[in-house]
């Protein structure tokens, strides 16, 4: 791509404010300037290529409060939230943007000073951090549970990243666990845990207030990205059939929300499983893509206590609920 000239973007930019914020059409913008319309044209292509004008746009969410009450009522949740999936839509990725613009408010009502953030990772966490636009500043201190994935991991989706914005953008502080998410030899991981650094980290990680997850499930047909450079597909067809139905924080767990029985969930560098039962709120992300089985086991196994999603998913597990499964 092309290199500009800070004079040529400052006349790009000085375009693309006439044209989007005056109003102005692009004939008067190319009479204005003495252009031809076709180089006004391509300067807000330019613009938007180099990222002069962004667009956000603001959907209109709404919530379900039947489906809210009853899942509240059918699974003994402290807490849920419904995004309302508008016109039957199909795409993962407007359903996850509006339960990320959602979550991010929720947040923002429950946080208060002093509090305490046990931050997970992955595409959904990603997108609830990106939608985070609190009211005020909150001395919050937002903690990194799980160690971290593998250097070809995107970055933005990572741990560390996603905390250390989390943290900024509410003007609190961090603490980062500086250790990879799973070690094979159970010695090494042993003996990295003792480390201070490390074990400062933890005993936030055992002190927080809030989780906030996603939730996996392992049957989806998107790549388990978060295992990416720990997980062959080998090894996730071999824990497919001990019974794993989902992961969250790392860990994998059966249709009842129990911790599966393999050797790979006691590799993990992080809060241990049973600890995050013991967190007073645990609030699960999850929707787009149907996890419901997942969702539903990690209900079951009391995993979480709120749960933020979509329709769809909402309706599917009051279905199962009504079933027994």
């Amino acid at each position: 791509m092309r290199q500009y000239e800070d004079n040529e973007l400052s006349v790009i930019a000085e375009i693309a404010r006439m044209y989007y914020v005056e109003g102005l059409s692009q004939l008067e913008i190319a009479h204005l300037l003495f252009f031809s319309k076709a180089k006004v044209s391509r300067a807000l292509r330019i613009a938007r290529e180099q990222k002069i004008v962004e667009f956000q746009i603001n959907y209109p969410l709404k919530q379900s409060t039947l489906l809210e009450v009853e899942l509240k009522r059918k699974f003994d949740l402290v807490d849920a939230v419904v995004v309302t999936d508008l016109y039957d839509n199909e795409n993962a990725e407007v359903s996850i943007k509006r339960i990320g613009e959602i979550g991010a408010s929720y947040l923002d009502r429950v946080l208060k000073d002093g509090d305490r953030v046990g931050l997970s990772w992955g595409h959904t966490m990603h997108i609830l951090v990106s939608q985070m636009k609190p009211k005020q500043s909150k001395r919050i201190q937002v903690v990194q549970l799980v160690g971290n994935s593998t250097e070809t991991y995107a970055t933005e989706r990572d741990t560390p990243t996603l905390v250390q914005e989390m943290a900024k953008i509410y003007g609190g502080s961090y603490a980062l666990l500086y250790a990879p998410m799973y070690i094979e030899n159970d010695i090494v991981r042993k003996e990295l845990m003792k480390e201070r650094i490390i074990q400062s980290t933890l005993e936030k990680g055992r002190s927080v207030n809030y989780i906030v997850t996603g939730i996996a499930d392992v049957y989806s047909h998107e790549r388990v990205v978060t295992w990416m450079g720990f997980l062959s597909e080998h090894k996730k067809q071999e824990l497919i059939r001990k019974g794993a139905v989902g992961y969250m924080c790392g860990y994998f767990f059966d249709k009842d929300g129990c911790k599966l029985n393999d050797r790979i969930n006691d590799r993990i560098v992080g809060i241990q499983f049973d600890e995050i039962l013991r967190v007073p709120n645990v609030i699960a992300v999850a929707g787009g893509i149907d996890k419901t089985n997942a969702i539903y086991a990690a209900i079951k196994g009391k995993l979480i206590n709120c749960l933020i999603t979509d329709s769809r998913i909402a309706e599917k597990l009051l279905s199962m609920a009504d079933v027994g499964r």
